[in-house]
């Protein structure tokens, strides 16, 4: 028996798997860098509405989150971080799954082929997450009952995602929201949960309209 040619052989063989891991790691690690950056595009700067009813003193704060990744998500989390509390979006009931990301891309002067991930998430009963599909916009609400129980002065935005993994395990990420979108977030929710708490007029053009402008 040649020991040395089996021992060769055997370095050889652990060598090859060592690479191919190597490899399979790296395009892992690649294609979660590329969605999760796409997932910091994930709230539109414009993507915040506002509903306001002056003769019941009600209003609703909502955000408009997007998936442009080419893979299904999960948004578990969408949270307002305040000076001394943090405030928990959830899915709007009574509004469906838009296919405005891919509508934007469609009027585009080019539009790439796609190679959508399959993916293995399944659906859940949490109450304040939400399955995207590749390509298409979800809707996240703040209740009047929540914004009437305080003034909110917001922080900070953040949104924690849910992915699959090329290697059949799921990875969790927190994306904060960018400036601009923090600002238009400031300028629409904080008059309105004013407003709401003391009773007082909203003015709700003017305030969509001055954080317009600033944008």
């Amino acid at each position: 028996m040649n020991y040395p040619s089996i021992a060769e052989n055997v370095v050889a063989a652990l060598l090859s798997a060592l690479a191919i891991a190597s490899i399979a790691w790296a395009i892992s690690w690649v294609r979660n860098l590329i969605l999760e950056r796409k997932l910091k595009d994930a709230i539109n700067p414009n993507g915040v509405g506002v509903e306001y009813d002056p003769s019941k003193n009600r209003g609703t704060f909502s955000l408009q989150v997007h998936n442009y990744a080419n893979a299904t998500i999960r948004v578990r989390a969408v949270v307002l971080m305040t000076d001394k509390f943090h405030v928990e979006l959830k899915p709007a009931q009574d509004k469906p799954i838009y296919q405005t990301p891919l509508s934007n891309e469609i009027v585009r002067p080019k539009f790439r082929r796609k190679h959508l991930s399959k993916g293995s998430l399944d659906l859940d009963s949490n109450p304040n997450s939400m399955l995207l599909p590749p390509k298409t916009m979800g809707v996240w609400e703040i209740r009047s009952e929540t914004i009437t129980s305080r003034e909110w002065i917001v922080e900070n935005v953040f949104m924690v995602f849910e992915y699959a993994t090329i290697f059949g395990n799921r990875a969790l990420v927190r994306v904060k929201a960018d400036e601009s979108t923090l600002r238009l977030v400031k300028e629409n929710f904080e008059p309105l949960s004013r407003a709401i708490h003391r009773n007082e007029p909203f003015d709700l053009l003017h305030g969509l309209r001055q954080a317009t402008q600033k944008l």
